[in-house]
């Protein structure tokens, strides 16, 4: 009887930067299936004040994670968060007109081993770490005193509303993953414009 020849598998030829990908991958197979609630962000006590010329921001978001989301960070995929942020001058016969825009966008990543929630700030460099998540997402959701617009910018006699909103960049996401973000609206934090009126 001839014995059969032994198949071995070298494994070695798998480097780090194949099997991130391939764990990537595997991850968003696993979160395309997940359930996921229907949830909502909100926004709330949004703000301007005129400080030595210049209008200034505060308000308070709070984030509400799903299921795909909250997977998806325990799992080692990195989020940004951006707050978007615009000015706009009403028009009568024709759509508002946009007067200025910025964003503020934050990281937030799981680190496993220290079970800490690390926040970047894109627009300060500074960056914090949390023991729990809602610590970590309500870090992000406090804005205050943020610069928004030179009063000098604003016409006299002219209506102008400010309005605010809270998503994923979906574009940041790794690549694997992002592929089935798009055919997902669970990556979204599902946060509506809110907007109030700004008074030059």
């Amino acid at each position: 009887m001839t014995e059969r020849p032994t198949i071995k598998v070298d494994f070695s030829q798998y480097h780090g930067k194949r099997r991130w990908y391939v764990s990537l991958l595997l991850i968003s197979l696993c979160l395309l299936v997940t359930p996921s609630s229907a949830r909502e962000t909100s926004i709330s006590d949004a703000r301007t004040l005129l400080v030595e010329g210049v209008y200034r921001l505060g308000a308070h978001v709070e984030f509400d994670f799903n299921d795909t989301l909250r997977e998806a960070l325990h799992n080692g995929v990195p989020l940004l968060m951006e707050l978007r942020i615009e000015v706009l001058r009403e028009r009568a016969w024709l759509w508002s007109e946009t007067v200025a825009e910025l964003s503020q966008r934050f990281e937030l990543q799981y680190h496993a081993l220290s079970r800490r929630y690390v926040v970047r700030n894109f627009s300060t460099g500074v960056q914090h770490s949390f023991r729990d998540m809602h610590e970590a997402l309500g870090y992000i959701g406090i804005i205050y005193d943020l610069p928004l617009i030179d009063a000098n910018l604003l016409k006299p006699r002219q209506k102008y509303t400010v309005r605010m909103r809270a998503d994923i960049d979906v574009e940041a996401l790794p690549t694997p993953v992002r592929l089935w973000a798009y055919l997902g609206s669970e990556w979204s934090l599902k946060s509506n414009w809110f907007q109030w009126p700004l008074k030059p």
